[in-house]
């Protein structure tokens, strides 16, 4: 169940998992992710957004305010997946650490 839950929400961590399970420790969180090849690891750092990148983000929105919201859902702004920071999360080791 923990690998499961790692697995569906790269981002959550291990503090999570145990409120949510209750009566298992952080640690045997840990142990059980570690055997599912889900190690702890910091997410990768991205600057943040400048102001052309703002205004860039804004007018590519004006041009294509007429866009159904299913065309929407396709869009994914870089700023949008970043885990909060400081935040330990849980990836395979062939996934990419990083919010894009």
């Amino acid at each position: 169940m923990t690998a499961r839950m790692a697995k569906t929400q790269p981002v959550i961590s291990s503090r999570v998992i145990k409120d949510s399970l209750k009566s298992v420790s952080t640690m045997t969180i840990r142990r059980h992710l570690c055997e599912a090849n889900l190690l702890a690891r910091s997410p990768h750092k991205v600057p943040l957004l400048k102001k052309r990148h703002v205004l860039k983000r804004l007018q590519f929105a004006r041009e294509h305010m007429d866009w159904p919201k299913e065309k929407w859902r396709n869009i994914l702004w870089t700023d949008e997946m970043c885990p909060m920071h400081g935040n330990k999360n849980y990836y395979k080791d062939s996934e990419l650490y990083s919010c894009f």
